[in-house]
């Protein structure tokens, strides 16, 4: 214990005294809410309240290169969340390890309202398991992702603190990796306080800084997912692997249209064809349409796909939605790093890894 508390110090006058230009904050915040029953089957376990407790470090760059990120000031940061999803023989308890960005809409004065996105992988206690936990169609692997938006509102009481209230919604799912995979959906509300050092009165930066390209832009990429062969329990993985293209089309300044091409081939699906000797292929084909935001080296997109071709015995949608989100690495800011969940309605399928290159 004395060790953790020397490391914890000498992090703190690390960062008072080596970080003087750009502010840092060591948070604690509560959180309180409910679980969406979003199929039928899922109520029976779904009339909970989960209440949580969350703790976060984290940073705001003022550097006009910072700034160019996004168009605007913005926090990013880590933060380790827990939820009691207040059923602890189905449901239990989750560890949440988080990276969080979040940009701010405004910054002038003592109140500032702010968008957070936050990933990162969670740690569940309580999985489904045919005999012991039937009942927990939300998980079915200890490890999952950790998915969530946030709206806040921070008031600077000084120099030295802040108060936030936040409005959360949170997902947890394990990309398709081991069915069942329902996955949950729960929002909560959250105050906290956060403890500001090195505190800066953000400044108005020049439009100069705000540019952007009217050009058209196309994409070429890869993914590569993991997928069970058993959508309704417990089964090995499979590789999913895929290629993509398409053109980004801007709109105005952080707006922009895209329309694209996907082909994939799934092992999970050869595998199930072979156990149920079903003549479909494993291959299939997309054309997507959709909206997405470009600000700074961050793109966000929302997709519909319409198949071409699939394996229809096994896929008996013809529409799904993609989201994603992508961000641009390397001097030129052409190649991508990325990750999207493919969903059917209000059923999220699987997520996946991509490797963009963009070419403007």
């Amino acid at each position: 214990m004395e060790k953790i508390a020397l490391i914890l110090f000498s992090i703190l006058i690390y960062t008072s005294i080596g970080a003087q230009v750009n502010p840092t904050f060591f948070g604690a915040k509560s959180h309180y809410g409910f679980i969406i029953a979003h199929s039928p089957e899922l109520k029976p376990i779904s009339q909970t309240n989960p209440y949580g407790l969350q703790l976060e470090y984290s940073w705001l760059k003022t550097t006009d290169k910072a700034w160019k990120t996004c168009f605007c000031y913005g926090r990013s940061g880590f933060a380790f969340a827990y939820f009691n999803y207040a059923n602890p023989n189905i449901l239990g308890n989750s560890y949440n390890l988080i990276y969080f960005v979040e940009p701010y809409f405004t910054y002038k004065g003592p109140l500032k309202f702010s968008l957070r996105g936050s990933l990162g992988v969670t740690y569940l206690d309580q999985i489904f398991d045919q005999e012991t936990n039937p009942e927990n169609l939300l998980f079915s692997t200890h490890f999952s992702f950790y998915l969530a938006l946030s709206l806040n509102l921070n008031y600077h009481i000084n120099d030295n603190y802040t108060v936030n209230l936040s409005a959360n919604y949170n997902h947890i799912s394990n990309g398709g990796q081991k069915q069942p995979n329902k996955g949950m959906n729960f929002p909560t509300f959250s105050i906290g306080i956060d403890k500001v050092i090195n505190n800066t009165q953000l400044k108005k930066k020049p439009k100069s800084l705000k540019s952007y390209e009217t050009s058209i832009d196309y994409y070429l990429g890869s993914f590569i997912s993991l997928r069970s062969s058993d959508r309704e329990a417990e089964a090995s993985n499979h590789l999913l692997i895929g290629i993509t293209g398409g053109i980004l089309q801007p709109i105005s300044g952080i707006n922009g249209l895209n329309a694209g091409i996907e082909f994939w081939y799934d092992f999970s699906d050869r595998e199930i064809a072979k156990q149920e000797d079903i003549n479909d292929s494993a291959f299939s084909s997309s054309i997507t349409v959709g909206h997405h935001f470009s600000i700074g080296d961050f793109y966000f997109l929302q997709q519909f796909g319409f198949y071409i071709t699939r394996p229809r015995n096994i896929q008996p949608n013809w529409l799904y939605q993609r989201y994603s989100f992508w961000y641009s690495i390397g001097k030129s800011k052409r190649w991508t790093i990325g990750a999207s969940l493919i969903a059917y309605g209000k059923v999220a399928d699987h997520m996946d890894g991509r490797l963009i290159y963009i070419i403007n």
